[in-house]
C-alpha cells in the first residue's frame, strides 16, 4: 500500500481494504492508462460501480509522482501475492 500510494494516494481513501486495495492496484498498474474502460472491471473487483468511477476520476487529477517500470513490476507481484495469500 505505502509503495503504490507515492504513485496513486487517493487510492488509500476510495478502497481503505487491503484485499480490495491489492487487487485494484494489481488490475490498475500505471494509474495514467485508466480510462471510461476500466470502469467495469473495476466494478467487478469491487462490486461498486460508484468507486470505480472514482477511482477513474481520482486517476486523471492525481498528485501522485510518476512510477518506474521495475517498481511498477515490483508492486504487481507484490499485489498479486496478497490477493493469493488472501484467498488462501
Amino acid at each position: 500500500r505505502e509503495w503504490y500510494s507515492y504513485h496513486f494516494p487517493e487510492l488509500v481513501s476510495i478502497v481503505p481494504e487491503n484485499y480490495l486495495y491489492s487487487k485494484c492496484a494489481e488490475y490498475i498498474k500505471d494509474r495514467k492508462n485508466l480510462c471510461e474502460e476500466s470502469l467495469e472491471p473495476l466494478t467487478e473487483i469491487l462490486s461498486d460501480s460508484e468507486k470505480a468511477k472514482a477511482i477513474v476520476d481520482a486517476s486523471k487529477m492525481s498528485m501522485g509522482m510518476d512510477i518506474s517500470p521495475v517498481d511498477l513490476i515490483n508492486i504487481q507481484m507484490f499485489a498479486g501475492r496478497v490477493v493469493a495469500l488472501s484467498n488462501y
